[in-house]
């Protein structure tokens, strides 16, 4: 028999969720979305709690798995992590909305909101604006105004296909691009909060770095 991609094990106030380290991210998601309709009952009981342990979680990763977890249970539920690469700290978060997506182009003037993660299938145009209480991803072009943690989240980060935002900010830190022409080139980004700052790497390489 096969080794199993997702292990449940009970804990304290919940279940933590053993994810293998091996397998690719997208039959690990899968399985674990599979596992927690098996034990949806369990919840039912006042548990809240979930942990996820056994590989490396990048933040979009964390995206995908908080997303599974709200479209099953449906309830405000903890969500933590054990383990954690560079610059991604152990954090705990409380979701209480599923999110939102959002597929076109967003033009000059128009404005999407979310009270949880925000994911645009699409271009951001400048003039156009996103504002999330949690993280924000945009699968194309973000030129437009975003803001991620707007309820003072630390912990949110923005992801793009192409980073190059008209002004970008996670909480109550702002940055913007510096002046210049704009790279040709499209490559994944992630910026994110550290030491009071936000920085903005590569993902691609980042996963990498979470890999070693």
């Amino acid at each position: 028999m096969g080794k199993e991609a997702v292990t449940l094990k009970g804990i304290k106030d919940g279940i933590m969720v053993i994810l293998d380290s091996d397998m690719p991210f997208g039959q690990v998601c899968e399985q674990t979305a599979k596992k927690l309709c098996e034990v949806i009952d369990f919840f039912k009981d006042g548990s809240s709690r979930i942990l996820f342990s056994g590989r490396i979680i990048g933040a979009m990763e964390r995206i995908s798995l908080e997303q599974a977890v709200m479209d099953i249970l449906q309830r405000d539920v903890t969500v933590e992590y054990q383990t954690d690469g560079p610059g991604l700290p152990v954090r705990q978060a409380v979701k209480g909305d599923p999110g939102k997506f959002h597929r076109g182009t967003l033009r000059s003037g128009q404005s999407v909101k979310s009270s949880g993660n925000l994911v645009v299938i699409g271009d951001v145009n400048p003039g156009a604006e996103l504002i999330a209480v949690g993280n924000v991803v945009v699968m194309g072009c973000l030129r437009g105004i975003v803001h991620a943690g707007c309820n003072g989240d630390k912990n949110a980060i923005v992801a793009a296909v192409k980073m190059a935002p008209t002004q970008l900010r996670i909480a109550d830190i702002i940055t913007r691009p510096p002046d210049g022409e704009e790279d040709a080139q499209w490559v994944p980004e992630i910026a994110y909060i550290k030491d009071g700052n936000i920085y903005i790497d590569d993902y691609l390489s980042r996963n990498n770095l979470l890999k070693n």
